[in-house]
């Protein structure tokens, strides 16, 4: 594993803090509720207000999303998004990044979820498919990954660490996620990622796992 990658663990999520000559780069920020982890990570790691530069989020989910508003009033971070997902975090409603109507039961909980736990924010620049990050300084590029919502990203070093939000996930074993807004779409994005040069993945759920332990077991 890349020492230059923490990993933050909660009992929800997976963020991933990463260090650059020019300071820190945060991928995804966890729930509200566990914000602890995240300030004993950051501390740890001697991030300071102004060391963090960016915040790649990779899809709106509140499990993702939580800490975004905290972090960029305390360090200034900038906060990047795609733009199918943007909605979403500025008003609270999920349902907004995704295709699907969806279930009755599910609808209803993703709304109170947004009432009770979803922390809103706007975002302060947008990614696209391919955009280059090296000007906060990470060697690394977008990735656009639909299929667990319309405006999912990864983010994909030159060393062959790719940060994939949802898309799979390690719970038993590596697997793509079950929670699928778009089925085609998801099986595009698999077959994408498995056309890069990934060495490491770094899922949103579960401990990081090598590209070819997915493939191998598909």
């Amino acid at each position: 594993m890349n020492e230059d990658i923490k990993t933050i663990s909660t009992s929800i999520v997976n963020c991933y803090l990463l260090k650059t000559d020019s300071g820190f780069i945060l991928i995804d920020t966890g729930v509200s509720f566990q914000r602890g982890a995240l300030k004993k990570a950051l501390n740890q790691a001697e991030c300071r207000p102004g060391d963090l530069k960016l915040i790649v989020i990779t899809h709106a989910d509140f499990d993702h999303t939580g800490n975004c508003a905290w972090l960029r009033e305390k360090y200034g971070a900038i906060i990047a998004i795609h733009r199918d997902d943007s909605a979403a975090v500025e008003s609270g409603r999920m349902l907004l990044s995704r295709k699907s109507r969806r279930g009755v039961i599910a609808r209803a909980l993703m709304y109170i979820a947004g009432l009770l736990i979803f922390r809103r924010f706007k975002p302060d620049v947008f990614i696209a498919d391919g955009d280059d990050l090296s000007r906060y300084g990470l060697d690394a590029r977008v990735v656009h990954i639909p299929g667990h919502s319309r405006g999912s990203i990864g983010v994909l070093t030159r060393d062959g660490d790719f940060f994939g939000g949802d898309l799979l996930v390690n719970n038993k074993r590596p697997a793509p996620t079950p929670l699928i807004d778009d089925a085609a779409e998801l099986n595009a994005s698999i077959e994408k990622i498995k056309s890069l040069n990934i060495k490491t993945v770094y899922p949103g759920h579960g401990k990081p796992f090598p590209m070819e332990e997915f493939t191998r077991n598909e």
